[in-house]
């Protein structure tokens, strides 16, 4: 029996040394799930394109706070198993001002950063270096039910009172709808919602000399009116504050809601009549202002590709990174999975328009979308968000409490 174990062992040995090869280079690639194969399809690529690097996806937590804790540990602990990992685009600061990561200038001249979105670019640059290479960018946006708004004769809501009003006009006359929904859960997915809320009333976390300024009358306005829409308008479905991106996009799809703030990606699922039951009757607009003398704010959005400090093949970890931000990989995945393209060329390409056609239109928003305080305590911070606008949505504390309370505990935080 132990002669059968030792030879079983062998062959194991032998076949993996066949299909890997002798003196292949493997890398660890810490990512998003499989999903529908096309991330599988983007690394099979890049190994044909790139003998004798194997590439080997190792799949992370769904929920954003949890691979950021999850990637945390590893770099924190030195571990080398970890060649290169996605990243959000509010980590670079976090693990650069850490030492965790490799500095990419080195390896990236300007020619092939150029054609890079300024956003995504300014999430990967911290204390004058680039720490990533940019794979898609993102920015939110909102669904809403064009046959409803039709049927009703109402326009696409300007400011956040129209889409109250309008949410309220259609819930009274069509049975079993809701107004409206967004990723509310304490996870990072609120601090992306509520800071799109914020800046539509001119409020904001930091300024300009990263003093912390975000008790004000407009962040009051801005949380007053998000917890209005659960507790007095009513608008919202049930259960809004455990809502992640899957929750609220599932009464949309189902055609019980009116609008949905989400991502791009959420677009690919909308239009497959395999999940979704209001396939050709979605459209796609600016977020609302919060008055008609503001602005419509998009939060950014977006992943991109780090090597870390520790990893004992970097040269061949940045040549995947650069092949993942590369123009090929940024296509395919637009096309397979909905994420939206981080280099400007790829937004006159046909094959991309005709699967998204909104892209052209929502360009503009895309360009300008709106950067998170950048922090190496963002985490904190986001969290200390979360955290007090859950309190007022749940009635816990007032709208001005919890601005207040979050102003001075990130204030705490960050010794001012």
């Amino acid at each position: 029996m132990r002669k059968n174990i030792i030879l079983l062992t062998f062959l194991l040995i032998v076949l993996v040394s066949i299909s890997v090869g002798a003196e292949d280079i493997v890398l660890n690639y810490y990512s998003h799930g499989v999903e529908n194969g096309t991330r599988m399809d983007i690394i099979e690529e890049f190994e044909a394109t790139h003998p004798g690097i194997k590439v080997n996806l190792v799949e992370l937590p769904q929920d954003t706070n949890k691979k950021l804790q999850m990637i945390n540990t590893i770099l924190q602990s030195q571990d080398n198993s970890m060649d290169i990992f996605d990243s959000d685009v509010t980590w670079p600061p976090i693990f650069a001002a850490a030492g965790w990561v490799e500095p990419l200038d080195g390896y990236l001249s300007e020619v092939e950063m150029d054609d890079f979105l300024p956003g995504p670019v300014g999430a990967v640059t911290y204390m004058g270096k680039v720490w990533g290479v940019p794979y898609r960018t993102d920015a939110g946006m909102l669904y809403y039910r064009k046959d409803l708004l039709e049927k009703h004769n109402k326009e696409v809501p300007k400011t956040w009172d129209e889409l109250i009003e309008t949410s309220r006009y259609i819930m009274e006359r069509e049975e079993g709808i809701k107004g409206h929904a967004g990723s509310w859960a304490q996870y990072e997915g609120l601090t992306c919602n509520l800071m799109e809320f914020v800046w539509s009333y001119g409020g904001k976390v930091f300024n300009e000399e990263g003093e912390v300024v975000y008790n004000s009358p407009e962040t009051v306005a801005a949380v007053s009116t998000m917890t209005d829409m659960i507790n007095k308008d009513n608008i919202m479905p049930n259960g809004i504050v455990n809502f992640y991106s899957g929750d609220a996009r599932a009464p949309f799809f189902s055609g019980k809601l009116v609008f949905l703030r989400d991502w791009p990606s959420g677009w690919r699922k909308s239009q497959n009549p395999d999940n979704s039951q209001v396939v050709g009757k979605v459209g796609i607009a600016a977020l609302p202002m919060g008055s008609p003398d503001q602005r419509s704010y998009s939060t950014l959005g977006g992943w991109q590709v780090m090597v870390s400090k520790y990893s004992d093949h970097k040269e061949e970890a940045v040549e995947f990174a650069k092949f993942r931000g590369g123009k090929e990989a940024q296509k395919m995945a637009a096309l397979g999975l909905s994420h939206i393209p981080a280099r400007e060329s790829l937004y006159s390409d046909s094959d991309i328009l005709e699967k998204m056609p909104f892209i052209e239109d929502m360009f503009p928003a895309f360009v300008s979308a709106y950067p998170r305080p950048k922090s190496p305590y963002y985490a904190e911070v986001s969290n200390i968000l979360q955290v007090e606008t859950q309190k007022a949505f749940v009635e816990d504390k007032t709208a001005a409490e919890a601005v207040k309370d979050a102003d001075q505990r990130i204030k705490d935080l960050l010794g001012q």
